[in-house]
């Protein structure tokens, strides 16, 4: 296990898994993302999530990304502000991001397991976690691991965390579940009570929260984190089932209109900035399309 004694911001609260924008040339608009990040933050958000699967994160190379998180850092949003995701299935790939957001100063990382070999056994899933660990060179970090099998085709199991929790790699710190099922996470937070357990879903979010979950790591924050917020501080309060039924009626519709396209095109309306519309191939098909 992993020896170093950092002490670890508390993670919770509502983390926004951040859109990127990008320029025109498919560069990262690093100004852009700094300004939403800092407003983000400014209106109750506890950390910024980048590069998962709202951030379009494997659509960048690992230079592009470890720039735009030296970005915000340098643009004085903390390191314990942030929980940068690493989305690959390349044991060195993932080892050589760990070790760059390590040296940025960020300690908690969310990682997604090994993708595109279908029904990985248990022994890969934990070498791999192992192998880049190690390969990394034992940084000073702990892993939220992060389960959204509809798009990554493995699942994070009981089993798993167990597994890499005795093993030999980085500590495990939480586990994002993104499978928009109640059951499923409030699964977690009774066998993990010492970890802090997300939703990646609003529908889940207050569910969670009366259970002892930590909070929420998704997309919807980007257009309206302080509603969110607000029903993080007070799940059971006398406006929660209001935001609860907006936020799930928020979420069913942008599920519907596109997802990640819809969440950007809401953020240009909300900042009056077409360029926010912008995605990188091949999702920018919809934004070239409207451009003609």
């Amino acid at each position: 296990m992993n020896e170093h004694n950092t002490s670890y911001s508390a993670l919770g609260g509502i983390i926004t898994a951040i859109l990127t924008p990008i320029r025109a040339d498919l560069s990262i608009d690093t100004d852009r993302l700094v300004d939403h990040a800092r407003d983000l933050l400014a209106r109750g958000g506890s950390r910024i999530s980048t590069f998962g699967s709202t951030g379009e994160g494997v659509a960048f190379s690992s230079p592009e990304k470890r720039e735009a998180v030296a970005a915000l850092l340098a643009a004085g949003i903390r390191p314990d502000q942030l929980l940068p995701a690493i989305m690959t299935s390349s044991v060195g790939t993932a080892a050589q991001e760990l070790s760059d957001l390590a040296a940025l100063g960020c300690r908690d990382i969310l990682v997604l397991p090994p993708y595109y070999y279908g029904n990985p056994q248990l022994d890969g899933l934990v070498s791999f976690y192992e192998a880049v660990y190690e390969r990394a060179g034992r940084p000073d970090v702990r892993l939220v691991l992060y389960n959204i099998p509809a798009l990554s085709g493995v699942t994070v199991t009981h089993e798993l965390v167990r597994a890499l929790q005795a093993g030999k790699g980085a500590p495990i710190a939480g586990v994002k579940d993104s499978t928009g099922n109640i059951q499923s996470g409030l699964a977690y937070v009774r066998a993990f009570p010492e970890l802090a357990i997300f939703t990646g879903d609003d529908r889940v979010l207050p569910h969670l929260l009366v259970a002892g979950g930590a909070g929420m790591i998704g997309g919807l924050p980007n257009l309206y984190v302080q509603d969110i917020v607000s029903l993080y501080r007070d799940p059971t309060g006398p406006d929660a089932a209001a935001l609860a039924a907006l936020a799930a009626e928020r979420i069913a519709q942008i599920d519907a209109t596109g997802g990640i396209l819809a969440l950007k095109a809401g953020l240009a309306e909300q900042r009056r900035d077409d360029s926010w519309r912008r995605c990188m191939p091949p999702l920018d098909g919809a934004f070239r399309a409207g451009a003609r």
